[in-house]
């Protein structure tokens, strides 16, 4: 009795549905084109932490963030700049300070996609899915 039992604890439980993990889209980091750079993880990292400001021919980078509490950008920042809301809430806040701005955000990854298409100087990250040959992918985060 006891082992049926144990068996039918151990049936239901492997029958049972897993807790549903928030499912993460690759990503693609996006620049204009004719923007030949090539950029690691650690480059991107520092353009959007704003520690690197302008390109190799001296142009100014234009950062492009999604805006807070989309998946898109829980996941760059988790991938990519290895920091939580809370934890890059803080690290901008002290930047304030140096009169280090954070990055423009925009709404959606159509908005990052045409902004990055028609601005040399942009970057941006949006679905791996939605990349067309409007931007060049410098990096893919899958």
């Amino acid at each position: 009795m006891r082992r049926a039992s144990i068996l039918l604890c151990i049936a239901m439980a492997l029958l049972m549905p897993a807790p549903a993990v928030p499912e993460e889209h690759a990503l693609a980091i996006v620049v204009h084109p004719k923007r030949t750079a090539a950029l690691d993880i650690e480059d991107v990292a520092h353009i959007f932490l704003r520690k690197r400001r302008f390109w190799e021919d001296g142009a100014p980078i234009v950062a492009l963030n999604r805006e807070p509490g989309t998946a898109a950008r829980a996941a760059f920042s988790r991938r990519v700049l290895r920091a939580d809301p809370a934890q890059l809430e803080e690290y901008w806040n002290h930047k304030y300070f140096d009169g280090v701005f954070p990055p423009t955000v925009l709404s959606s990854c159509t908005a990052v996609k045409r902004y990055v298409a028609t601005d040399r100087n942009a970057i941006g990250y949006i679905d791996l899915s939605e990349v067309d040959d409007s931007v060049r992918v410098v990096l893919k985060l899958e």
